[in-house]
């Protein structure tokens, strides 16, 4: 007798032999008992899972000579006819080759004629999805009210291509794929009614191989029960099938967690020195990390994972091995890798992938960034409470004696008087941060370029704040602004934001050339508290200066600002010849900024920001700026105007 594949000679004869699909032989048992048999069935469901096998015991429980019954006795002519594929009222039809529109009508032409032998007339039609249109149109009428002699039993994997009309005309009834447990125990089964020995580990690595099918996994199995004898090992599997074996999946996992690379590169080595593909160990690891997730997100529901009850023991084990993030992070990371490894060779991706994995702290995602806060958090012990600051642990500032104002010429402010008429405001160095505590201004005294230039380059890091007594008239020192930087804060990021003042407004520029004409004439001269007070020439002072302190201007400085110098300002502005005044930081959001009341430029303004917006530079206003101007771009020298010498 010729030799016999296992998924064809253990194919079910019953509704009791069907593996996993309860739900489905269930209902066909009640109708059978029950005799509320419906005229059209259509069987779904994924390969291998018993389809046509359904249909074929539906039309032997029918046309039994016992029957109908849900028990067929197999031992019958008709049920020996309709197993072997002999029967003439039991008509199996492959619509993958019979699926044409003259198919169609003689099929509904001889379903009129009464059956032969059989109760009943069965009309098998696999792959019913391959049926053209017409096809299907031939048929709508017959499968809506055949002749009460003729039933239908139709079987799809795509049952989405299934017109409509059809579809409404059937009752359908949908095959899943087979679960894990159930097929370790068909496998099992088989091996001893074979006489073969299979332990555990190698039931389920053939079970992976067949993916749900379970003539898929007869036809694995018949391939390993060549190779390995009569004892079926998982070593002998995995070396058949080029399967990664399950110990390397989970020790590529704890090396993961344990940031262990040169582990991870001598684990892909070992792999290819046993001759596994790397594509399918990719795979394998895909599913492991999935199973992982699921395990970790709902433990509650291990039936999410299709797996034997010791390999999900072992996930369980292990789901806490990697955060959430991670495992996210890993299946991002490995199905990309997946794509990659189709486009050249393998083993660069997946081992640049380990390396990510491993090393989470060089990625420049939010993981990554995540990963290396968590390891600076941990690195660094938790700081320990001050004591507290009571007023006696601060020492009292004593003031100094006030200087006359005659004895100090660096100064020269003397005190006006609330009857004498204010003379014109000097020009105050913004610079130096000082504020008049009265509002009046002083007014311009004898005081030197040397000492001006002296207090504007100290800044207010040296300058002592002061205010007015009770009299209004006496100027007296008092304990030193907190707001007023120091040395090791303001004045140092104030210094490095001057140096590197060029750069930033060329990031400006990059951003907006109209913002970079609106920042190009400001200088920094003040910061403190995060505000950069930006001073601007009385020329610039109704354009430049006010559109300076705009949402979309402001924005784009400081992220200019916190690229070059890691600083985090906002930004304040001042006109030269104003008094000094104590900035204040303008409302600036991340949404949509409200519109500003537009202001209008001065003529040298708008051509300012006309140049600027070409890429030149600012038009000279004066007949000094010309010269410096022709100094500077040609090397002109300026020479007197000599009289004409007179004739």
């Amino acid at each position: 007798m010729a030799y016999v594949s296992l998924y064809r000679k253990y194919r079910p004869q019953s509704f009791g032999d069907i593996v996993g699909q309860t739900h489905v032989t269930q209902t066909v048992i009640n109708a059978i008992a029950e005799d509320r048999l419906h005229h059209a069935y259509l069987f779904t469901g994924p390969r291998g899972t018993g389809k046509t096998s359904t249909a074929r015991i539906l039309a032997k429980s029918i046309n039994c000579v016992e029957g109908p019954t849900a028990t067929p006795c197999n031992e019958c002519d008709l049920c020996v006819s309709i197993t072997n594929g002999s029967s003439v009222d039991v008509i199996e039809l492959d619509m993958a080759s019979h699926g044409g529109v003259d198919d169609a009508r003689e099929l509904r032409d001889r379903a009129l004629f009464a059956p032969a032998q059989a109760r009943r007339k069965v009309y098998i039609l696999d792959e019913v999805h391959m049926a053209s249109t017409a096809a299907f149109n031939a048929l709508l009428k017959l499968i809506e009210e055949p002749p009460a002699h003729v039933l239908f039993a139709m079987a799809t994997t795509d049952p989405q291509k299934v017109i409509p009309t059809i579809m409404s005309r059937v009752q359908r009834l949908d095959l899943r794929r087979i679960g894990a447990e159930d097929l370790v125990r068909h496998v099992e089964h088989i091996c001893e009614l074979e006489g073969y020995t299979i332990d555990a580990e190698a039931a389920a690595a053939v079970v992976r191989a067949g993916d749900g099918s379970a003539r898929d996994t007869l036809s694995v199995l018949e391939q390993v029960l060549s190779f390995s004898g009569t004892e079926v090992t998982a070593d002998k599997v995995t070396q058949v099938l080029g399967q990664t074996p399950v110990e390397r999946t989970f020790q590529t996992v704890d090396l993961v967690a344990a940031r262990d690379l040169a582990g991870l590169l001598a684990l892909v080595q070992g792999l290819l020195d046993d001759g596994h593909d790397l594509r399918r160990f990719t795979f394998d690891l895909l599913q492991h990390l999935r199973d992982l997730l699921v395990l970790q997100v709902a433990p509650d529901r291990p039936d999410l994972v299709d797996a034997t009850q010791d390999r999900r023991d072992r996930l369980t084990a292990q789901r806490d091995a990697l955060p959430r993030e991670s495992m996210l992070r890993a299946v991002d990371l490995l199905a990309e890798t997946l794509v990659e490894m189709r486009q050249g060779p393998a083993r660069l991706p997946i081992e640049l992938a380990l390396a990510k994995l491993s090393t989470p702290s060089l990625s420049t995602d939010l993981s990554g960034l995540t990963d290396r806060l968590a390891r600076l958090e941990a690195a660094t012990p938790a700081p320990t409470t001050p004591p507290p600051v009571t007023a006696t642990t601060r020492p009292a500032v004593t003031p100094p004696t006030p200087t006359p104002v005659a004895e100090a010429p660096e100064i020269q402010e003397p005190t006006p008087s609330r009857t004498e008429p204010t003379a014109e405001p000097a020009q105050a160095d913004p610079g130096s941060g000082e504020a008049n505590a009265s509002g009046s201004t002083a007014p311009q005294g004898p005081a030197t370029k040397e000492s001006r230039a002296d207090a504007g380059s100290d800044g207010a890091a040296d300058h002592v704040p002061r205010h007015e007594g009770p009299g209004h008239g006496e100027v007296t020192l008092s304990e030193p602004d907190p707001d007023a930087p120091t040395r090791g804060e303001g004045a140092d990021d104030l210094a490095r934001i001057k140096d590197r003042w060029e750069p930033i407004l060329e990031q400006v520029k990059d951003v907006s050339r109209r913002f970079h004409a609106v920042y190009e004439p400001g200088e920094p001269v003040d910061l403190r508290r995060g505000i950069l007070t930006l001073r601007y020439a009385p020329r610039y002072a109704s354009f430049h200066a006010q559109n300076a302190k705009k949402g979309d201007h402001v924005a784009a400085l400081t992220a200019a600002i916190e690229r070059s110098c890691g600083l985090k300002v906002t930004v304040d502005t001042v006109v030269d010849g104003d008094a000094p005044r104590r900035p204040t930081p303008p409302v600036v959001t991340d949404a949509s900024p409200v519109a500003d009341e537009p202001v209008e430029p001065s003529p040298e303004e708008a051509a300012d920001v006309r140049e600027a917006e070409l890429g030149g530079s600012p038009a000279p206003s004066s007949g000094d700026d010309v010269d410096a101007l022709l100094a500077s771009e040609l090397g002109a020298e300026l020479v007197e105007e000599r009289a004409p010498a007179e004739g």
